[in-house]
């Protein structure tokens, strides 16, 4: 049997993409900004050091991003499966478009939180990284559901 070099080469892409993206904020959240906070205090040099890795991470997940969309396709074509974007025809399908739905979200919320919410100027700058934390939580959260969801379909035997 030959070995399916290809295949293993998209899933080991895809699974990178997403520890990048979903490691990256878990690290960002739960180590980085307390720690960060807890050395510098809520300082200028803070808020620049926050501004910073939150730039230099915005470069990671829109790599991501565009990495798993691509990745995310080809293994789509190559289940045999898929019957379509966002179909809901079998339960492979349905769990799939689901884990497309909350993508789309994951990318919106990050949008939002890398592009948006700086530029809003009627909010008070702690009132901004308060937001940007929220937000930063659910796309977590987020990311964690579309995790669940990759494992159950990874565990649905081949049609």
């Amino acid at each position: 049997m030959a070995t399916p070099f290809v295949p293993i080469i998209i899933t080991t892409l895809h699974n990178l993409f997403t520890a990048l993206w979903i490691g990256g904020m878990l690290t960002l959240a739960f180590a980085v900004f307390p720690s960060i906070m807890k050395v510098l205090g809520k300082s200028k040099e803070t808020k620049q050091t926050i501004a910073t890795i939150k730039k230099k991470m915005s470069v990671f997940v829109y790599i991501s991003m565009v990495g798993l969309i691509l990745t995310g396709l080809l293994m789509a074509k190559q289940s045999g499966q898929s019957t379509g974007f966002l179909t809901f025809g079998n339960t492979y399908t349905t769990i799939l478009s689901i884990k497309h739905i909350l993508y789309i979200l994951m990318i919106l919320l990050s949008i939002f939180r890398s592009l948006i919410i700086d530029k809003l100027d009627n909010l008070a700058p702690p009132v901004k990284e308060k937001l940007n934390m929220i937000i930063l939580i659910i796309n977590i959260l987020v990311g964690v559901a579309v995790l669940a969801l990759s494992a159950y379909i990874n565990m649905m035997p081949a049609v």
